[in-house]
């Protein structure tokens, strides 16, 4: 049998070749098909930022003219809705990908739609509600003006005062970074009475933030809890020598489980190089799709009620879906960021069940979307 699997990845500055990666890991995550029994054509797309209606005029196409059997495309939170109802009048089934840094809407659901991110809203309540156990109950949230504006914020201080903590002061960053010492960020963490700061930082600003902090007096007296995005592997190559930067992610590429390390080998005998967090979404719906492949023999156009008979071993642990659709893992990992000097790290020093964030969904149901709109990671 061959199928026709539809691709539409966004431009991103800080995964330039996303759509590869994606694609590359996903082509690793089915090398357990039997090649007589299925094969796979591609149909991808860019759709630049991913937030306007070109996206949904080629999703459109993907089912009208090319006739793909299943889409994997990366879409706005903003335009999600009218996307679902493409699919939902179609009756054609949609993997909506993302890194997981706003809340899906009870408006979002279909049972032709699925959800697959790296939950970055769970992961980030996760960190707040171990920052108040772990560090203190006064934080200090200092954020980008880029990052800052997803749901992954609210999420982060939401786990925080739920757990007791509370927020002294909030910075954010210029949005011109590029010129940017950040010495008034340091002066406004050393006149704050915080126990624990928080980064909302990525990419080349977050590199230039470590470094900053990792001059100043700050460095060794304050505990830092950032997002993942932060500490990604393949962003940070210099050795900061920034103490205590500690994180919460469904990941992490160093944690010794037989499907992480299974994962990581053959990337870096497939790539000749380490993999990054495209890769392992690639990686993980092509394990999704093979695995609904040996179940049903095909792609069923419901997608989500079969979705929710399968349990899925995954790098990051295991893997299902819930009855929204919305992909799961069955814990978060809190990972200290450390150089060897060779590579950084993120090394996982404690884990945190998933239940905890069982009601996050309701509780971000009534909450609008602000900030920017293309999907985080898009620029």
């Amino acid at each position: 049998m061959e199928l026709k699997i539809g691709i539409l990845p966004p431009r991103s500055d800080m995964f330039p070749s996303l759509g590869k990666n994606l694609l590359d890991g996903f082509k690793l995550g089915t090398t357990d098909l039997d090649p007589a029994q299925f094969s796979f054509q591609f149909r991808i797309e860019g759709i630049g930022n991913a937030a306007d209606d070109g996206t949904i005029r080629t999703a459109e196409k993907m089912i009208l003219q090319e006739e793909v059997d299943v889409l994997l495309s990366f879409c706005s939170s903003y335009i999600l809705e009218r996307m679902v109802s493409v699919f939902d009048a179609y009756q054609k089934p949609l993997i909506h990908i993302d890194l997981g840094s706003n809340g899906i809407k009870s408006r979002h659901l279909s049972p032709y739609v699925a959800f697959h991110s790296l939950n970055v809203l769970q992961s980030a309540y996760a960190a707040g509600a171990y920052a108040a156990k772990t560090h203190g109950k006064k934080a200090l949230l200092v954020a980008s003006f880029y990052d800052g504006g997803y749901q992954h914020t609210a999420a982060l201080v939401k786990g925080f005062t739920d757990h007791g903590g509370f927020i002294v002061n909030n910075y954010v960053g210029p949005m011109d970074y590029k010129a940017e010492t950040y010495e008034n960020m340091i002066q406004f963490i050393e006149a704050s009475e915080a126990e624990v700061v928080f980064l909302l930082f990525s990419f080349k600003e977050g590199d230039k933030v470590l470094h900053a902090l990792s001059q100043s007096a700050l460095n060794g007296k304050l505990p830092f809890v950032t997002l993942p995005m932060l500490t990604d592997e393949s962003f940070n190559h210099r050795n900061h020598h920034l103490q205590q930067v500690t994180s919460v992610a469904s990941w992490s590429f160093d944690e010794m489980l037989p499907a992480m390390e299974t994962f990581v080998q053959k990337a870096n005998e497939a790539f000749q190089s380490p993999p990054n967090i495209m890769h392992l979404l690639g990686y993980e719906l092509g394990l999704v799709i093979t695995t609904l492949l040996k179940t049903y023999g095909n792609i069923p156009k419901e997608i989500v009620s079969s979705l929710q008979n399968l349990t899925i071993d995954s790098p990051r642990g295991i893997l299902n879906y819930t009855s929204n659709g919305e992909s799961q893992v069955d814990s978060y990992k809190v990972r200290t960021f450390n150089f060897n000097e060779v590579r950084y790290h993120n090394t996982v020093i404690d884990t945190m069940d998933s239940s905890l964030t069982a009601t996050l969904h309701a509780a971000f149901e009534d909450v609008d979307y602000a900030g920017w709109q293309n999907p985080y990671i898009c620029t």
